[in-house]
């Protein structure tokens, strides 16, 4: 991402002086501030919510444009210290050697002129490329941060890009401003006084990219906080406490709007819409038994593993799960055990007592297990826990206990327990990676869901992802419908989401988007099979072939003209494909 521009740079020469004055030399390494374990773990606490929308919204955007490249996404909090990072693991262990990660403070006056700590301190996006670091040991990164706020206007973290390359323009900054935004209008949501989000624009598109303006409304309809984006739409400062019917009804004389209101769950504020099981199959044999299995047991103290390669949507398969079980009137509270730093994992999970060790928060903290009592505790990526924690957590199973770090009494919980790894746990077992006693404890049932490559609902699926996205009456071109069904989609589902959405951004409204409109890395990957057709099969080649015929013939109505001339085929071999396919004129 190299797009160049002429930087505003009236901020460097000040941020440089107060590296100066902080006592900061350019030609040594500063003293690296490292917060304790236990003020990490509190932080991460106070600031979950923020986390948790930072990975639901910000990290699919990030990783679609900058999977490839070493780049780190980075989370403070208001006080410069990182709540966490990801991105590419090789470049990690790179920006470990600066200490650009967890639990470090990243404040102008430890680290000199940054992203973190300038933005912070400037209060508004800054890009610090290569030599405009103070300190010169930092010169081979480049990064731009931008502050994060809440619905009251409060700074609540820092978001940042830090790449390995020479320059930052405005394609990382707008791609680091998009990220702000989705963030905020995601935390929006988490508020208790909030019954209902509304998304309003100009334009339907634009309901679906982030900028629109966001509205929370209580029971009666009245505003109790909004986006920034808010006040500028409606021309208005003070929205705050106007019930919107009225509000709408004035200003729609001189404008148009599009709005879309949906209710909030009070016992899943996090997630904005219910969704359905038929929002994540739309016909595949393998998804659909997964899912009946799994809602036959689920809630009925059977534990639940889910298997799957990254990205296939474990995630989303429990949370429709919860939406329909017994327990969806309880908490659904998520753990990604990869996430967490080993040393802090135990103590994220069981929690500990007031005053466990130095540095712990007086109150102590209650932990995720119980956190989610009488609802739903899901494990992601299980076979990451380390062995000291599966052995706790095994006692848990057991004796439906749980003992905090610190303390001498045990405390009843009543929890579903899901696990879901995209790694083969028995063979882990084998090698000593993973307690035999707790995978045949988590396995009461597994279900398996498949790989985008091997579903039977593609092109549906497809074609119902891209409806969220599309702006106006875009199009998928035939010829990239082609290529998107024969592609192996490595990062499967998330993966081809936020392909569909990045497109749709990048490519004018009304336009059919083709190879060309696609991010460089994803035309390389999906052009691939062009150059690859002449090693297939045949009838691997004609499979593809086929499904965009199907595709065509759903998308323009059974015409065959229109089929033929999208396809760049003649008539008769529509007719002649069609009959093969006992699909009738």
């Amino acid at each position: 991402m190299t797009t160049k521009t002429k930087p505003d740079e009236t901020w460097l020469a000040p941020s440089w002086q107060r590296s100066r004055e902080a006592g900061l030399r350019q030609t040594k390494a500063p003293e690296n501030i490292r917060v304790s374990s236990a003020s990490i773990l509190d932080k991460r606490y106070k600031s979950s919510k923020l986390i948790d929308a930072v990975v639901k919204t910000a990290l699919p955007l990030f990783t679609q444009i900058l999977a490839k490249t070493s780049s780190r996404l980075i989370l403070t909090d208001d006080e410069g210290v990182i709540l966490g990072t990801w991105g590419q693991e090789k470049f990690h262990e790179k920006l470990m050697t600066i200490a650009l990660d967890t639990g470090y403070c990243w404040q102008e006056k430890y680290a000199g002129t940054n992203a973190i700590g300038t933005a912070l301190h400037e209060k508004r996006l800054v890009s610090v490329v290569a030599k405009q670091h103070y300190i010169r040991h930092y010169h081979f990164i480049s990064c731009t941060a931008c502050p994060l706020y809440s619905h009251a206007g409060e700074l609540i973290g820092i978001l940042d890009v830090t790449s390995e390359q020479n320059e930052h323009g405005l394609t990382t900054q707008q791609l680091v401003k998009n990220m702000v935004q989705l963030v905020q209008n995601s935390l929006l949501c988490e508020l208790d006084e909030g019954e209902f989000v509304l998304d309003v624009a100009l334009n339907s598109a634009m309901l679906k990219t982030g900028w629109q303006a966001r509205l929370i409304l209580d029971e009666a309809r009245c505003i109790k906080a909004h986006n920034n984006t808010a006040p500028t739409l409606f021309n208005c400062s003070n929205l705050i406490g106007q019930n919107y019917d009225r509000f709408i009804e004035n200003h729609q004389q001189s404008k148009a709007f599009f709005s879309n209101s949906t209710r909030l769950r009070k016992s899943d504020k996090y997630r904005v819409k219910a969704q359905s099981s038929q929002s994540l199959h739309y016909g595949d044999k393998q998804f659909s038994s997964a899912f009946d299995q799994a809602q036959k047991v689920f809630g009925n103290d059977v534990s639940l593993l889910i298997h799957g390669e990254t990205g296939v949507g474990k995630g989303e398969f429990v949370r429709e799960l919860h939406n329909v079980s017994v327990r969806r009137t309880g908490p659904l509270v998520s753990l990604n055990c990869g996430a967490i730093p080993k040393d802090l994992l135990e103590s994220e999970l069981f929690g500990y007592a007031a005053n466990a060790f130095t540095g712990a928060n007086k109150a102590g903290y209650i932990g995720r297990i119980r956190q989610a009592n009488k609802g739903v505790l899901f494990l992601d990526e299980i076979a990451e826990m380390p062995l000291d924690a599966q052995c706790r957590l095994l006692s848990v199973l057991q004796d439906k206990v749980v003992t905090p770090v610190g303390a001498l009494e045990s405390v009843s919980i009543d929890v579903q327990i899901v696990a879901a790894t995209h790694q083969d746990l028995f063979e882990l077992v084998q090698k000593g990676r993973f307690r035999s006693d707790l995978y045949y404890r988590l396995n009461g049932l597994t279900v398996s869901l498949p790989a985008l490559r091997n579903r039977e609902d593609k092109i549906r699926l497809i074609s119902e992802i891209f409806s969220k996205y599309r702006r106006g009456s875009q199009t998928i071109t035939e010829p990239l419908m082609s290529l998107m069904l024969a592609h192996d989609w490595p990062g499967n589902i998330r993966e081809l989401e936020n392909c569909l959405k990045v497109a749709s951004l990048l490519v004018d409204e009304n336009k059919a988007i083709g190879l060309n409109d696609l991010p460089l890395s994803m035309q390389t990957q999906l052009a691939s099979f062009k150059c690859n057709e002449s090693l297939e099969d045949q009838g691997s080649l004609d499979t593809h072939i086929n499904d965009a015929l199907i595709h065509a013939y759903h998308r323009y109505d059974g015409n065959i003209s229109q089929i033929a001339k999208s396809l760049k085929i003649s008539r008769n071999t529509v007719y002649r494909k069609l009959r093969a396919l006992h699909i009738p004129k």
